[in-house]
């Protein structure tokens, strides 16, 4: 007795039709899942947005910071290049006065305490003018002291 109506003590109709969908296919989780898929592809391409403009942010800070950097180091680079031409200024001074001494010694000994006399305006005149490139370079390492601000 084969009756097409049931199968296995079940009645076919629609209802059993719709179960066995829901139970082929996973019931109500598979519903779920289609009913908030566009959700779930929302919130993942926010995070992404979110996470790109942190990146972004992020890069522009540092690259901030490296401009910053760059230009500290440029003071820096240009003060020691000036404390470099005042030392070199001196050592060259100090070689002339003693060359001056030296020549005098040799040509005219009688001479000697006038040649010292010259010799010594002649030094303080030189650290007149070291003392005045230092000031210079102080003046400008305060000027200096401030970073530059950074465009955004």
């Amino acid at each position: 007795m084969t009756d097409s109506t049931h199968l296995a003590g079940m009645t076919w109709g629609w209802g059993a039709v719709f179960g066995l969908v829901n139970l082929v296919l996973g019931g109500g989780a598979f519903a779920a899942w289609l009913k908030n898929r566009p959700a779930m592809q929302k919130n993942k391409q926010d995070a992404e947005e979110k996470l790109r403009d942190d990146l972004i942010t992020r890069v522009q800070k540092l690259e901030a910071d490296k401009a910053l950097e760059d230009a500290k180091r440029e003071a820096e680079r240009l003060r020691h290049d000036a404390q470099m031409a005042i030392m070199r200024h001196r050592v060259n001074n100090a070689d002339a006065c003693l060359d001056a001494l030296l020549m005098l010694l040799k040509t005219s000994p009688d001479k000697v305490a006038e040649a010292v006399i010259h010799i010594e305006q002649m030094r303080a005149r030189q650290q007149q003018e070291v003392a005045i490139e230092r000031g210079a370079q102080a003046g400008a390492a305060i000027v200096t002291a401030t970073p530059p601000s950074i465009p955004q």
